[in-house]
């Protein structure tokens, strides 16, 4: 029988934690506040705006919510971000990622235009965002910047005081709740992982983190972050070969004509948008899915029901442990830089 994560669920439990821990902070006199930015054209960004503001005030975190247009004057939004790194009150900055298409719809680029000038554009924002190496704090609470995201790649984000990617940390908070409460023999790192979708939001990041694991076999410490605490006691001793592979949907089509499909691996991550991309037919008995799609979801729930053992829904499966990921990022660095201020260990 297949369970169905009830992602919500499992963010609100989370959420009792996280309130605790900003009730601590403020009784110190030390406050967390997220700033975001989003672009009024791209829906799905306000939406996941909202959803956010929700969440953080619900713990008691303030988030401060500014927008613009997409044909807004790029050095004014790298003003209002500079701005942002040098407020004390804001301890995390979001910008959130559009869609590539809608931005070359309204900036006019037309349809067949490579999306290198959207590439540029991100860049040049995110590049702006505080950390330890550029302004001596780090702001970057959703893993957006090259720094961030190479030190993710090396393996050194931890050593560097940064944190992973909110829906990064989401999907592995989701596979460590799977081990805890559904299948205690279960663990990632010994299993054969295929991630879809190649972006830096999800699937290059988790990538590069799965991998660096399953080659150092690094064991996170407990006290640096829930979704990163890896129950690893498989790891040395499980005679499978534990291996992940990042595709893009090219590259997934090319698995299927070599009639690969995807039944060697138990555990597959998929992040496209591309409704019932992954069917029953394609994975193996007891798989762990996880969807990661939007706005639509990657599996085709119906036939994959009874033949894989869990299934994130698209909605409320990955989406509200990205939101509460986002959170729990945030009191990630502000008790980083508590401990820095402190001198304690």
């Amino acid at each position: 029988m297949t369970i169905i994560f009830n992602g919500e669920q499992l963010a609100q439990q989370k959420a009792v934690g996280l309130k605790k821990k900003v009730a601590i902070y403020q009784a110190k006199g030390i406050h967390p506040k997220i700033a975001a930015i989003f672009f009024q054209e791209d829906q799905a960004s306000a939406m996941y705006t909202t959803k956010k503001s929700q969440m953080a005030n619900e713990l008691g975190i303030a988030y401060q919510v500014k927008s613009f247009s997409f044909l807004s004057n790029l050095q004014e939004i790298q003003l209002y971000i500079r701005s942002l790194n040098a407020d004390s009150s804001v301890t995390g900055i979001i910008i959130q990622k559009p869609w590539t298409s809608k931005w070359l719809e309204v900036v006019g680029k037309g349809k067949n235009d490579s999306t290198a000038d959207f590439n540029a554009w991100w860049q040049a924002l995110v590049s702006q965002i505080a950390t330890k190496k550029s302004h001596g704090i780090n702001k970057d609470v959703d893993g957006l910047t090259k720094e961030t995201l190479n030190a993710i790649k090396e393996g050194t984000w931890m050593e560097k005081q940064m944190v992973l990617p909110a829906t990064v940390r989401a999907v592995l908070s989701i596979l460590k709740d799977y081990r805890l409460h559904i299948d205690p023999t279960f663990s990632y790192l010994s299993e054969k992982v295929l991630i879809i979708g190649q972006s830096d939001l999800l699937g290059r990041p988790l990538y590069w983190h799965i991998k660096n694991l399953m080659q150092k076999g690094i064991v996170i410490p407990q006290n640096f972050g829930e979704a990163c605490q890896i129950a690893a006691a498989n790891m040395q001793t499980s005679d499978k070969k534990c291996e992940v592979k990042l595709v893009g949907k090219k590259g997934l089509d090319k698995l299927i004509e070599q009639k690969k499909s995807l039944s060697e691996f138990r555990v597959i991550i998929s992040a496209t948008g591309q409704k019932n991309l992954i069917s029953g037919a394609l994975i193996a008995p007891h798989s762990v899915l996880i969807d990661v799609g939007e706005p639509q979801g990657d599996i085709d729930l119906v036939s994959c029901l009874n033949k894989a053992d869990f299934i994130t829904p698209v909605p409320n499966g990955v989406g509200p442990m990205t939101v509460i990921s986002l959170m729990a990022n945030a009191l990630d660095l502000l008790k980083i830089e508590d401990l820095t201020m402190t001198g304690a260990k």
